[in-house]
């Protein structure tokens, strides 16, 4: 394929209105915004409230779970930065894990929330296998590569700066929006204790992971 296929979008050497404020701001919000929606107490609410894992035993596991995902995510930091770094392919060393990373995350988040709760077992195992599946593998791979792709971007440290500008403001003010305001006021009162409702809230949710990631490996060049 021409090398101009992978840049359909963004084909100037310049940094445009396209790569700053659909690549770096609108991609990285929109994952912002999933990983907020999971990573935050909206997903221990979810465990508790919904699921009831409230109870002594159950109340340890959830606290274990993460502390034990964090020494599987540090393995898997590792791993993944020695992975992208020794990345060499026509997209760049970032995009190629940006665009898998998607389907990833948007399919492992709502894996966390279609919890079987008809046996203990199964579900502490459902648990388990989801929540490290989205934050030690999934987010791991789009986080590290999404890091990389300023510095990749330009050699110019100002429009550098500007890229990261556009990229925190997404991340920081839309997701922040999303989560402090839209969901508490608006999406909670809705969903309830219902699981029905948090898995169809949760699974719309989800894909606008793999709608940022699109963004971002079309909109961006290295």
């Amino acid at each position: 394929l021409d090398k101009s296929f992978f840049f359909f979008f963004i084909k100037s050497d310049e940094i445009g209105n396209k790569e700053r404020w659909i690549g770096f701001f609108m991609g990285p919000a929109l994952v912002a915004t999933v990983y907020a929606a999971v990573g935050g107490s909206y997903l221990n609410s979810f465990y508790t409230d919904v699921l009831h894992l409230n109870s002594l035993a159950a109340g340890l596991f959830l606290t274990l779970v993460p502390i034990l995902s964090k020494i599987l995510d540090a393995i898997t930091n590792v791993i993944m930065g020695h992975i992208v770094d020794n990345t060499k392919s026509r997209q760049g060393k970032a995009r190629p894990w940006i665009l898998l990373s998607g389907p990833l995350m948007t399919i492992s988040a709502i894996l966390l929330f279609t919890v079987p709760t008809s046996n203990m077992t199964v579900t502490a195992i459902w648990v388990t296998c989801s929540y490290n599946l989205f934050f030690c593998i999934a987010y791991t791979m789009y986080n590290l590569s999404n890091v990389i792709t300023l510095p990749l971007s330009t050699r110019d440290n100002k429009k550098r700066d500007t890229l990261a500008i556009a990229q925190s403001m997404g991340v920081n003010m839309v997701a922040g929006l999303i989560l402090a305001v839209v969901f508490p006021s608006f999406i909670l009162p809705y969903i309830g204790v219902n699981q029905s409702r948090w898995i169809m809230v949760m699974s719309v949710t989800a894909l606008l992971a793999e709608l940022g990631t699109l963004l971002q490996y079309f909109f961006i060049k290295e």
